[in-house]
């Protein structure tokens, strides 16, 4: 049965949907199976993956809400490298009325992903900055939570305040759930200020919660545009080599935690 891995920051910019995509997509070139899921009423991890956002199709909100069955809403990305369950820029306020509607409200993706996550090595997990229920949802479906991280000092200000959250989830509705990591993002490696920010988060965290950095790398920026992972689209670039180790880090940090045989 699939690791279900959620990547969540409550600001936006943090890089969430870049971890989720090109980890996946480096994840999936070394034989895994992977599936990402894209919460994010913004689509653009959907965009990136070739998805018409402008379209209507079948999306996890709908399969969430029970519309149709999670398989029917699968998208699959013509590099094979990994499948999607898109979100859509169609998601409403009558849709979130519907989500939060009925009682266990936090386990409708657990459900909705009961009879697909066999089918999957790892199911990755884009979350919104806003629209708390959806985070929720994802972080109860979950075994173990990654958090994408500026080098700034604001953006690793609230890191605190979201561990505690994810505690508190752990506590009252998802025991099984871990975090597995803090993503350094963006690393200006010239920058004297990142180094600062790179040595509160050690300090404050310790090295065994910081995960391999990724560098600031334009090449990441244009691989959108291109519909492709930076494994595709620049695959000599350093944030194709960072995005390699960064994966080769967490899947060995999940089969070890969770006792997958490698």
């Amino acid at each position: 049965m699939g690791e279900i891995i959620t990547f969540a920051n409550k600001k936006g910019g943090s890089g969430k949907t870049s971890a989720v995509l090109n980890i996946g997509a480096a994840a999936g070139s070394r034989g895994k199976r992977i599936l990402l899921i894209d919460l994010d009423p913004q689509a653009h991890l959907s965009y990136w993956s070739g998805v018409n956002t402008y379209d209507t199709y079948p999306n996890i909100y709908g399969a969430v809400l029970g519309d149709y069955p999670v398989s029917e809403a699968l998208f699959k990305p013509a590099h094979g490298l990994y499948d999607i369950i898109p979100a859509s820029t169609g998601f409403s306020h009558h849709d979130l009325r519907k989500l939060l509607d009925g009682s266990n409200v936090e386990a409708k993706l657990t459900k909705c992903l009961f009879n697909i996550r066999d089918k999957y090595d790892y199911i990755l997990i884009d979350t919104p900055p806003t629209v708390a229920v959806l985070t929720l949802n994802a972080l109860v479906a979950s075994r173990f939570v990654l958090i994408p991280v500026l080098l700034n000092f604001l953006a690793i200000e609230g890191l605190a305040q979201l561990a505690q959250n994810i505690y508190r989830i752990n506590m009252a509705h998802n025991p099984d759930l871990r975090i597995a990591g803090i993503i350094p993002n963006q690393h200006d490696i010239r920058s004297n200020h990142a180094k600062k920010v790179m040595k509160e988060l050690y300090e404050n965290f310790g090295e065994d919660m910081v995960t391999p950095r990724i560098r600031s790398d334009v090449k990441i920026a244009e691989a959108p545009e291109a519909r492709l992972p930076i494994n595709l689209y620049a695959p000599t670039s350093r944030g194709a080599m960072d995005f390699s180790i960064l994966t080769d880090y967490i899947l060995s940090k999940v089969e070890e935690e969770a006792g997958v045989k490698k």
